[in-house]
């Protein structure tokens, strides 16, 4: 709190302790012992967290990025004889570490937050685009085109220089590590190489090795081997090896996604499903690159000349005609439709037909299978509301209910589909943590909150008050506890000492007509009924209604009976309601003896 002493500087302690690792490690060194012992890092910096400063007060550090700067480092705790003071440490602040320390230090500015980062969110963005790129046209490339000088090397080597910048961006990128109390980010740049060296830095860095360009350099010579020029043409499909990288990229685009996991498998085995068959295409075109016509050997285009003797451009000179006739051979393999008018011909083509029947028949399956699964189970709500009718329709028939009566229970379970949907809404809420289900509770209950004078004030506090976590806590548990109901058109409800918010429909009162979002019976704080307006309502609609009795109101009070203010700004709104309602009703009841006062009066001429 302002004012209390400052807290002691933990630099000279650290300057002592680095001085003494620093003279003990030898030539050798043991500096990640000393960071690892004498430093460690207690809030990385991401968005929204608190974190101390070099005074010790709290103070709400937002950071604009992911990546911190390497002159404003998480803080460090050391030991000290009255335990672990926490500090905020620079690296002027630490002279007397050892080099390597220093540099650690500086490290650990770099390291990115994976779902905190909107940098690395931009750059999955990029390193996406770069990818589809690669599985699409590197098969193309590798299959139908001859390797040479041209802009589309220029691409490829541009592509190359982006997934050389990811496999270095790699190193600095926390992972989740798996502990006693559950799953955090590691933050120790050290461990997080050593992470990366052990798992994706091989695939990585084979699939940034330059084959287009060693292509185009053994293309431009005069090279003799033709068996060598074939297998640089076939090294260059290790480029799909870049593909594993959409596992990564998919886990935090998990966190990112606003879309449902029944929309996304779609998506998932529609890709799949076209890739597969893209990339089986080309791979039945690569078998004219395995065998040249040079070779003597029949291959099976050139079952295609009596078909194009009176085109201009055959087939086999075609790119396009070629890959649209690989690809519909591929598509009727896959789809177990099998035409036949496409054969192998020679044994590399048997071979590799043989293989494309094998994948093509797994692949087929295992994608068809959860694709009907995903699309039967894709709308829980909807096949939970057709079974609910099937029953209601049943029910009615052996009751033998007439058909006014039909039609009326239809209409309403019709019209109250979507209050169902937001019972089961709430069941997800009630699954987050308190936190969230403020932050939720809050976005949906604003607009009407604001319409309850009292209410409108708490959250007023809520957001200005420095007891703000209390009034906001009060005012979210007075949002969990209503109760969602619904009347047929033409029901008349309603009772005393009720909170009534209108969600939907249109509801006539003593008072005019509320529509969706009105609130009515505001006084429902009040105990003497006698000052209460009559709240009979009538339903013009079907109509749903969210309701708040005065008894759960007054427990949410008493679990908050620590705030006094709480209870104090309450118990004015019932006074001051309650002398509103008094002065209305002793006026009534003056005028109403006056009018009969001058009934009674006899009238003279």
């Amino acid at each position: 709190p302002p004012g209390a002493a400052r807290r002691p500087s933990v630099a000279p302690q650290l300057q002592s302790e680095a001085a003494h690792s620093h003279s003990t490690s030898g030539e050798d060194g043991h500096d990640d012992d000393f960071l690892r012992t004498t430093l460690e890092p207690s809030v990385f910096g991401a968005r929204g967290m608190r974190r101390r400063t070099r005074q010790g007060l709290d103070s709400d550090d937002v950071e604009s990025s992911g990546i911190l700067a390497s002159n404003s480092l998480p803080h460090f705790t050391s030991k000290s004889a009255s335990g672990l003071v926490s500090q905020s440490i620079t690296l002027e602040e630490v002279p007397a570490a050892p080099q390597s320390v220093r540099i650690i230090l500086a490290l650990q500015g770099l390291v990115v937050h994976p779902e905190q980062s909107p940098f690395l969110e931009r750059w999955d963005m990029v390193t996406s685009i770069v990818l589809m790129f690669v599985a699409i046209v590197a098969p193309i490339q590798v299959t139908m085109f001859d390797t040479k000088v041209d802009s589309l090397l220029i691409v490829n080597c541009f592509v190359d220089s982006i997934f050389l910048a990811d496999l270095i961006l790699q190193f600095f990128i926390m992972y989740p590590k798996r502990t006693s109390y559950g799953h955090e980010f590691e933050r120790d740049p050290i461990k997080i190489a050593k992470h990366y060296l052990k798992t994706w830095f091989v695939i990585d860095l084979i699939s940034i090795i330059p084959f287009d360009l060693i292509g185009a350099l053994s293309g431009s010579r005069d090279m003799s081997g033709v068996e060598i020029v074939k297998t640089i043409r076939l090294l260059r499909l290790l480029k799909l090896v870049r593909l594993l990288r959409a596992s990564r990229l998919l886990r935090r685009f998990e966190v990112r996604m606003s879309i449902t996991y029944s929309t996304l498998s779609l998506l998932k085995f529609s890709c799949v499903l076209m890739l597969l068959t893209h990339w089986l295409a080309n791979l039945w075109a690569l078998t004219l690159v395995l065998v040249d016509e040079i070779d003597g050997v029949p291959r099976w285009i050139d079952g295609f000349d009596l078909v194009d003797r009176n085109v201009a451009v055959k087939t086999k000179d075609s790119p396009i005609k070629l890959y649209i006739t690989c690809l519909y051979f591929t598509t009727y393999t896959i789809t177990s439709v099998g035409y036949g008018d496409i054969g192998p011909k020679n044994i590399v083509e048997t071979v590799v037909c043989t293989l494309i029947i094998i994948v093509s028949g797994i692949s087929w399956a295992i994608v068809l299978g959860p694709v009907c699964g995903t699309i039967a189970k894709m709308d829980a709500d909807e096949q939970a509301f057709r079974s609910r009718m099937d029953e209601l329709n049943h029910m009615m028939r052996d009751r033998v209910l007439s058909s006014d009566t039909r039609q009326r229970l239809r209409g309403f379970f019709l019209a109250n589909k979507q209050a169902s949907s937001r019972a089961r809404h709430m069941r997800v809420i009630e699954a987050m943590s308190p936190g969230l289900q403020g932050e939720v509770l809050m976005e949906v209950n604003r607009v009407w909150i604001q319409k309850v004078s009292f209410l409108a004030e708490m959250l007023l506090k809520a957001e200005r008050s420095p007891l703000g976590s209390y009034f906001y806590a009060f005012v979210v548990d007075v949002s969990m506890a209503l109760q969602t109901a619904c009347y047929a058109q033409g029901e008349v409800f309603g009772q005393f000492q009720v909170l009534y918010i209108s969600s939907r429909g249109i509801v006539c009162t003593r008072r005019g007509l509320h529509f969706a979002g009105a609130v009515w019976g505001q006084d429902f704080v009040l105990l003497d009924t006698s000052l209460l307006v009559p709240c009979e309502c009538y339903a013009l609609t079907y109509v749903e209604v969210m309701s708040l009795t005065r008894a759960h109101f007054f427990d949410i009070l008493d679990r908050h009976a620590l705030l006094s203010a709480l209870k104090r700004k309450v118990r004015w709104f019932c006074c001051w309601t309650a002398f509103q309602r008094a002065l209305r009703k002793e006026a009534d009841a003056r005028r109403r003896k006056a009018a009969r006062r001058e009934v009674d009066a006899p009238m003279s001429f």
